[in-house]
């Protein structure tokens, strides 16, 4: 008689970054159950960077809290919960700290669930919720955090690095092979990815400039990219003015897995702390990420092929990006054009 197949659920509702990052996860689970079958519950539309993965049964998606009609999310949510409960699953790993992470953790009965240790939420619903806390992040990297929690389950011991993992179907890199015929692209080209959700996380326009300039100069091609939204496209429209040289701009142009295999080829990556850079490091690229307020030991790109650049500690002040909440805002403005070269040369040669 054949064993019972075991059944997950990854819960992880944030960004598309955060869904990468359970991929160390995602192999440590099939190397401990080869013929497990593995959901993983995401925000509508950040899971599209693992949906072609064969390792992943289903995507779920919830809604965010935020820019949702109240009704028609609640109406959303009662469907999920109960998908969640009808669901056999065997094993639930909530990874986020929304309140309703505990109710879909009481939602898998029978089912051993981890959740993650928040100082917020340190009363006895959530606590009561789950079968296992795992520890915060505190200063060790999300992905050793992601890992911890199954450790909690009692399901592995962690003993060595897992590396980020993601899967690029043929068909995106015949894609992606178009493009570059297209705009008669070579290996001789690099990758910028010079956007990010958030103000703090940007880098000047001009400070790009001068490095696309730089690289066209040794002869190398530069490649923009960004998604699909309005600002990020007119950001690159704005640096691409501001350069000396052609370049080629794709911004809003391809879908994160076709991303994921143009870096996959490029001779190097540039990027901020945004999902670009965690997928350098998935693909092996080498790169440099620029980190402003986010804690590089928590988030940096989880490969020793991507350097992080971050902000001294007498650049933390910066009237540019203003006073908010009582803080001065960590940002990317005194990493300068200098720096950022001396570090890539130092990678790619």
């Amino acid at each position: 008689m054949s064993e019972k197949r075991q059944r997950f659920l990854i819960a992880v509702l944030r960004f598309h970054g955060d869904v990468l990052l359970t991929t160390p996860m995602i192999s440590e689970i099939k190397r401990i159950f080869p013929d497990s079958i593995i959901d993983l519950l995401v925000y509508k539309g950040t899971g599209s960077i693992l949906e072609l993965d064969d390792r992943i049964n289903s995507v779920l998606e919830a809604e965010p809290s935020a820019n949702s009609n109240f009704i028609k999310r609640t109406f959303k949510e009662i469907l999920l919960l109960r998908a969640l409960r009808n669901t056999k699953y065997d094993f639930g790993v909530f990874l986020t700290t929304q309140w309703r992470m505990a109710l879909m953790a009481r939602c898998l009965r029978g089912a051993r669930t981890a959740g993650v240790d928040d100082v917020k939420r340190r009363k006895p619903f959530w606590i009561k919720s789950f079968s296992s806390i795992s520890p915060k992040a505190g200063d060790g990297h999300i992905v050793k955090r992601n890992l911890a929690a199954l450790e909690t389950l009692g399901l592995t011991s962690i003993e060595e690095k897992r590396e980020l993992s993601l899967i690029i179907p043929q068909e995106i890199k015949n894609r992606i092979e178009e493009i570059k015929k297209n705009h008669r692209l070579d290996s001789n080209y690099c990758v910028f990815h010079t956007v990010s959700r958030r103000e703090t996380k940007l880098w000047k326009k001009e400070s790009f400039a001068q490095l696309i300039d730089h690289y066209a100069d040794q002869g190398l091609k530069v490649v923009l990219t960004s998604g699909p939204d309005e600002k990020e496209i007119n950001y690159l429209k704005d640096i691409e003015k501001l350069t000396k040289t052609n370049l080629i701009n794709l911004g809003g142009e391809t879908r994160l897995i076709e991303l994921a295999a143009l870096i996959k080829d490029a001779k190097f990556f540039l990027g901020l702390d945004s999902v670009a850079s965690h997928i350098a490091a998935a693909v092996e690229t080498k790169g440099v990420a620029l980190f402003g307020p986010s804690n590089p030991n928590n988030w940096r790109p989880w490969s020793n092929k991507v350097s992080v650049i971050s902000r001294g500690k007498e650049e933390e002040f910066c009237q540019a990006h203003g006073h908010m909440e009582g803080k001065y805002k960590k940002c990317l403005c005194y990493i300068n054009p200098e720096r950022v070269i001396e570090e890539l040369d130092k990678l790619v040669n």
